[in-house]
């Protein structure tokens, strides 16, 4: 019985470790590809840079 308790608890201990392993590690992930999204978005120009938007009231474009 020890040995079926022993044998649980260690299982149970690497199903935790691997568990944190893998929401560090997709933690990591996330935060490398967000600091490569920014530097790529630095890196580039677009349009989207120079474009300006600005809210036209739905009364403005009907009366047209």
């Amino acid at each position: 019985m020890v040995l079926k308790q022993l044998v649980g608890i260690v299982i149970a201990s690497v199903g935790v470790f691997v568990y944190f392993f893998v929401i560090v590690y997709f933690d990591y992930i996330k935060s490398v590809q967000s600091n490569k999204y920014i530097d790529f978005d630095v890196r580039t120009v677009t349009a989207g840079d120079y474009s300006v938007e600005f809210d036209i009231k739905e009364e403005t474009y009907h009366n047209w």
